[in-house]
């Protein structure tokens, strides 16, 4: 193999792929990058035994053939090249040789037939989604996911139902304590199902969709983009522009996540989540050792509490609109704050079920969301009722 690529447009290529290489221990075949040239184009390669990426780059090619190198060092290698053309040749002896004017490196490889092959990948069902709106809201469900693979609920729901001539793509991420519902209109760009089902789900491990994020973000400035989205019993594929992502599937089951969410309330809450925010990160400085926050409210105000027994008090008061009873939540400090910094809106509000038995307060979630992020709603367990 032997080929002449711009730096700028292959570093851009590698940038997509190479993440998923690079997680791998040098000595596995998964953290090298498989390169073939044919048709004046270089397809670059990442694989595992549960994902992959694959993305084209025009290239000359002045000989055919393929190559692997080390997805990590080939990535560093590249950004710190100078911009112009750069030739990429396998040697004899299995080496791909990089050569910039008098700038020569010769990277080791292995066998580009050893290499994981992509699997044939044939859909039941499939659609088209914004690239801006799967984006955001994988970005704000993945902070309410577990981080732990061996323990259940680690992974990201992706429900699509159909309800008549409507279909919506909801995307639920959940750790047992706190989870994100996020739902996306598909409209015209709901796809086809081979199996005629009106609903259908599929689970992805959140390391997955961190790496699939990655390369999302990439792209977010590109204009509009829609990202086919193609599934079957054991695959899901991401495909848009040249980029082709692939991963498996979890097994796992998934809790019902609309019953999270109560159909009516008797408490409401709103107030500025930039000032709730703000209040938060202040007290946090009084009471670093202390996790819980105490959230007491009247037909006015919010106040908010702390307490720590070696540094001291918090106290401090946010204007709100009320709808029901005063009472009083607590509330895990960090959860309360991941939730105000995923939310873009500027106006929170805070649902709930309040039972008038104060030792059955904390059996009910709060329901947040942002006024201005409909798409959006969250579900947070209070530690425990305030008297």
């Amino acid at each position: 193999m032997d080929i002449i690529v711009d730096q700028e447009t292959f570093l851009d290529g590698l940038q997509r792929v190479a993440l998923l290489a690079e997680r791998k221990n040098l000595v596995q075949v998964g953290s090298f990058i498989l390169i073939e040239a044919r048709d004046q184009k270089a397809i670059l390669f990442a694989s595992d035994n549960q994902t992959g990426g694959r993305f084209e780059v025009p290239c000359e090619v002045r000989s055919p053939g393929k190559t692997t190198v080390a997805g990590k060092k080939l990535h560093q290698l590249f950004r710190e090249l100078p911009a112009g053309k750069v030739s990429l040749t396998r040697l004899e002896n299995g080496s791909t040789r990089i050569e910039r004017e008098r700038l020569i490196y010769d990277l080791k490889g292995i066998d580009p037939e050893e290499y994981v092959g992509f699997p044939e990948i044939k859909a039941d069902y499939s659609f088209l989604v914004s690239l801006d709106q799967i984006a955001g809201l994988i970005r704000k469900t993945l902070p309410f996911v577990l981080d732990d693979d061996a323990k259940p609920m680690n992974g990201v729901l992706f429900h699509r139902v159909r309800d008549g001539a409507s279909v919506s793509l909801n995307i639920v991420g959940t750790d047992g304590h706190r989870l994100h519902h996020g739902t996306i209109r598909l409209g015209e760009d709901a796809g086809f199902d081979l199996a005629g089902q009106s609903e259908s789900r599929f689970i992805l491990r959140k390391r997955t969709l961190q790496d699939l994020l990655h390369v999302l973000d990439i792209d977010l400035r590109s204009g509009p983009i829609s990202v086919e989205v193609v599934v079957n019993p054991k695959y899901a594929t991401f495909r848009w522009g040249g980029f082709y992502y692939y991963t498996r599937l979890l097994g796992t089951p998934f809790p019902n996540y609309r019953d999270a969410f109560p159909s009516q309330f008797n408490l409401g809450i709103e107030c500025s989540r930039s000032s709730l925010e703000a209040s938060i990160r202040r007290m946090s400085l009084v009471s670093d050792k202390k996790s819980e926050i105490i959230f007491t409210w009247d037909a006015r105000s919010l106040i908010l509490s702390t307490r720590n027994e070696e540094i001291g008090e918090s106290t401090e008061t946010l204007p709100v609109f009320l709808k029901g009873s005063p009472g009083t939540l607590v509330f895990n400090t960090e959860q309360i704050r991941t939730l105000l910094q995923v939310c873009q809106g500027e106006t929170m509000r805070m649902e709930a079920v309040i039972d008038p038995d104060p030792e059955k307060k904390s059996s009910f979630p709060s329901i947040w969301s942002c006024a201005e992020e409909p798409e959006s709603r969250y579900v947070i367990m209070p530690l425990e009722a305030g008297n």
